[in-house]
């Protein structure tokens, strides 16, 4: 038999009312409304937006969580709201273009524990997950404000202690295997490294 490949879109999921995927515009850049009621639409649509694909994962009552959650009282929806626009913002992409933060194109092609695979997915858009007043919330990893400031006239005795990892924790070389849509799709290594810690350290460790 001959070696297949194909171009696939995925599964059709909701999404929400004031929201329209990418892969439905003319720019190919996701539009969000001003004001979201909580709503989806009725119709299913293609989305490669992690938050939502999330999402569906924890309400699919098939092959995800339906079953044992419910999504209107167990699951933080505007939480995951805030995590797909931040997801759907666009950043240099390194050929002098723009593209999404963060986009998931998965196959599930096997039954793992599901805290497994909703802990993984919450890592496409470098999530954590907390069950907070009653609802699952996830947490984004994101720049933001400072809430509260410590200081020597803040801390009992002034004092600080300091700690960081070791040096076998301490990557600053990996090497990361991805799928080209340039080359058929084919699995090409890709190698991302900190020069600088590099040369600080004077070594490599992957």
């Amino acid at each position: 038999m001959p070696k297949l490949s194909y171009d696939m879109r995925g599964r059709l999921i909701k999404v929400p009312a004031s929201y329209t995927p990418r892969e439905y515009t003319a720019d190919n850049i996701a539009v969000y409304e001003d004001w979201w009621e909580g709503d989806f639409k009725d119709e299913l649509q293609f989305t490669d937006n992690p938050a939502w694909i999330f999402y569906d994962i924890l309400t699919n009552t098939r092959y995800g969580l339906g079953e044992y959650i419910d999504p209107v009282l167990d699951i933080d929806k505007y939480a995951l709201y805030r995590v797909a626009r931040y997801c759907d913002e666009l950043v240099d992409d390194g050929n002098d273009g723009e593209e999404p933060r963060f986009r998931a194109n998965l196959f599930l092609t096997k039954a793992e524990e599901a805290y497994k695979v909703i802990k993984d997915m919450a890592t496409i858009f470098r999530g954590i997950l907390f069950w907070m007043d009653g609802q699952l919330t996830p947490i984004l990893d994101a720049p933001s404000d400072p809430v509260y400031s410590f200081t020597k006239s803040n801390v009992i005795d002034g004092s600080f202690l300091y700690q960081t990892a070791g040096y076998k924790t301490k990557a600053n070389q990996v090497i990361v295997t991805w799928n080209d849509p340039e080359l058929n799709f084919e699995p090409v290594p890709l190698i991302v490294e900190d020069r600088n810690a590099i040369v600080k350290d004077g070594r490599v460790n992957k």
